[in-house]
């Protein structure tokens, strides 16, 4: 397919993935409607085949798979299994460096998506251990979500409703803060599990990634329809910057990558703006000011920056950039053989 086959049917073998839904997901994308994508697997249940089916799967058949069984599911005319329009948009948020400002763009961005834009979002926070999504909002995270990552089953539409604490109507948030002395062993398949259940329930999934990558991470990422990455101008900056291109453009191919510059001055903004352009291949999606007083002011509020400092720079540059996400003035990226690549 990379290389400009068109086939018309793929068959994915499903039984040792941890992230049925994400493969299906990210394989339609690429894809498009016209392909008939038959899924196998080991599980025999009802609900697995609806959730791949709503994924994007046109069949899921139970292995060991009969000839007839297997022929019939191939005869059977049209892709029928193209993901649905209404399943939301998953963008994830990444720094190049600690401290750049990665959570505060990530809450105003999930707050502007949610009440500017009036859709459906929720932010969801995978630094289990230290995330501040909850803190900068002012609110208790609970202890649902570490439960859930432990153990998938319990990840449901009732679970997402239960865990998820209502900001304002259109705005949730699911995070955690797990004792630093607790080791979280989480399961890669309640990563895809709960983002397919929450990306069924709102239009914006919003997601607040640590630096380091983990199975998660990658899940998460391998998900994403866009990742923005909030760059630090130093030489470390730069050097990590050309490091997450690299990763994403071979473990994400499906997603948009949107590059923020976080205004950091001194040490951290030591490399000059087109400087930095020429070394990573291309411009800044969008600019960020070196606003402490609007991120103090925000987070003693407890309030997105929009809302605490409506009149400052770094509020009106993350509203042009939530509006980007929505896919107004991010430069559109090259197409080669239907794969979208940058």
């Amino acid at each position: 397919m990379r290389e400009g086959a068109t086939p018309r049917v793929l068959l994915v073998d499903l039984s040792d993935s941890p992230t049925p839904f994400v493969v299906v997901a990210n394989a339609r994308k690429i894809s498009g409607d016209a392909l008939k994508i038959v899924t196998l697997g080991t599980v025999n249940d009802v609900g697995l085949y609806r959730d791949l089916i709503g994924a994007g799967a046109s069949d899921y058949l139970v292995k060991p798979v009969s000839r007839e069984a297997l022929a019939s599911s191939l005869e059977r005319e049209g892709a029928t299994g193209a993901a649905p329009a209404w399943l939301g948009q998953v963008v994830a948020f990444i720094g190049s460096r600690g401290g750049v400002g990665t959570t505060t763009t990530a809450v105003a961005c999930a707050w502007l998506l949610a009440e500017q834009h009036q859709a459906p979002t929720v932010l969801l926070d995978l630094n289990l251990h230290f995330g501040s999504v909850a803190l900068k909002l002012d609110v208790e995270p609970g202890s649902g979500l570490c439960e859930a990552l432990e153990q998938p089953s319990r990840i449901d539409a009732l679970f997402v409703d239960r865990a998820a604490v209502k900001i304002t109507d259109r705005l949730r948030v699911l995070a955690a803060e797990a004792s630093v002395a607790e080791t979280l062993i989480v399961d890669a398949g309640a990563i895809d599990a709960l983002l397919y259940e929450l990306h069924r329930k709102f239009a914006w999934v919003v997601v607040d990634l640590p630096r380091w990558i983990t199975p998660a991470q990658r899940i998460v990422l391998g998900a994403a329809n866009r990742v923005v990455v909030v760059c630090e101008r130093s030489l470390d900056g730069l050097r990590d910057t050309v490091r997450l291109q690299t990763f994403l453009r071979e473990y994400a191919p499906q997603c948009q990558l949107v590059l923020v510059d976080s205004g950091a001055t001194a040490e951290r903004a030591g490399i000059g703006r087109a400087e930095f352009e020429k070394a990573v291949g291309r411009k800044f999606d969008a600019v960020l000011s070196h606003d402490p007083k609007a991120a103090a002011a925000a987070t003693n509020a407890g309030q997105p920056v929009p809302v605490a400092a409506p009149r400052r720079p770094l509020a009106r540059e993350a509203e042009r950039l939530a509006v980007a996400l929505r896919g107004a003035g991010i430069r559109q990226k090259r197409k080669i053989f239907g794969l979208t690549i940058g």
